[in-house]
């Protein structure tokens, strides 16, 4: 979902399979009225504290809310394009607040992102060595999302704060310090973990010299401005 905070001046934008889940669960009650229960998929909440962006599917068909969703057009929802929520915002807000995102080592992120689309299409998890040859098949399709659409417009990097998924309790720490609050004021839970699926294999044990290529020309983007290593690490 997409959050806007007035209180404390702040755009959260979701990115994909880099623990935004977890990290909108914490950020979602500074944009609402205390005391609301979760919303359901689609709804939308926006009063004097902010905007809680509608949950629903992201980008990968096929979806069972699929549908329902690109029927409804639903002008705050789940993974939006900055320009869009610009426009939706307006730009005065917009360019004001602080915008926010999640990052991810890319090359840990494309395997999860591989086992994520597996899951939602059904499909079964197989033996290691057809594991990875899928994967580099996935890899090499470059039909996966690098989420520049997303921190981005007019090809111009708009996020002025960047939450690491490997540094999720420290980040968060940073960020609610930075808003006068307590540091260790946010519980922080754990969405969609693609763990089981992986079968314990290391993350540099699915590339190889072409498809850690791939990764680093698809999300050169994360690599020149957060200073990821160049290659998988264990």
């Amino acid at each position: 979902m997409v959050l806007v905070c007035h209180k404390h001046k702040f755009i959260y934008l979701k990115t994909t399979k880099t623990a935004g889940t977890s990290t909108e669960k914490v950020l979602q009650p500074l944009c609402e009225k205390p005391g609301l229960g979760e919303l359901k998929n689609g709804q939308v909440r926006i009063s004097r504290y902010g905007i809680v962006g509608a949950r629903g599917p992201g980008r990968a068909e096929p979806h069972p809310d699929w549908q329902f969703w690109r029927k409804h057009k639903h002008p705050w929802r789940n993974h939006m394009p900055a320009w869009k929520v610009k426009e939706n915002l307006g730009a005065e807000t917009f360019d004001a607040y602080t915008k926010i995102a999640n990052v991810r080592d890319p090359f840990d992120r494309a395997v999860s992102q591989f086992h994520f689309m597996k899951h939602q299409k059904n499909l079964p998890s197989e033996d290691p060595k057809m594991e990875l040859e899928q994967f580099r098949s996935f890899v090499l399709s470059e039909l996966w999302s690098i989420d520049w659409d997303i921190v981005s417009i007019d090809n111009m990097l708009v996020v002025d704060r960047f939450v690491r998924k490997e540094h999720l309790v420290t980040d968060l720490s940073s960020l609610f310090a930075d808003f006068g609050l307590p540091e260790d004021s946010f519980n922080l839970g754990h969405d969609k973990s693609m763990k089981d699926r992986r079968k314990g294999i290391p993350v540099p044990d699915y590339y190889d010299s072409e498809t850690i290529d791939t990764v680093r020309r698809k999300m050169a983007w994360v690599f020149s401005n957060l200073g990821y290593p160049d290659s998988p690490q264990h």
